[in-house]
């Protein structure tokens, strides 16, 4: 996705990273990737979406996949929607402002 812009967190190493932040255009954490070390998921990428609230965080926000490429895809996919999701329900789409009356619309 072109609205997401993808850095390396952490400190640098000899290693390769395994840890990324999508920045949205305006500059804001929207996501997060990382693989995973230990445990029953060792060697998959949990995936993190940062923004919205209310309804919107009811959805699936965060999760686990194989790959790295489908992990950052996951957070591509939830950035879009909640670009599409009016704000009222907790997403980014902004709301449009009711027309006021006029004076000529106003009845005498």
């Amino acid at each position: 996705m072109d609205d997401i812009v993808w850095q390396r967190t952490g400190v640098e190493t000899q290693e390769p990273s395994r840890e990324f932040t999508a920045m949205g255009v305006n500059g804001i954490d929207v996501g997060r990737i990382y693989r995973i070390d230990g445990g029953p998921l060792k060697g998959r990428w949990r995936w993190i979406f940062l923004l919205g609230h209310s309804q919107f965080r009811q959805g699936i926000v965060s999760g686990h996949q194989a790959s790295k490429q489908r992990a950052a895809d996951q957070v591509c996919r939830t950035y879009r929607r909640y670009l599409e999701t009016p704000g009222s329900d907790g997403g980014g789409q902004s709301r449009i402002p009711l027309k006021k009356p006029s004076n000529q619309d106003q009845a005498i």
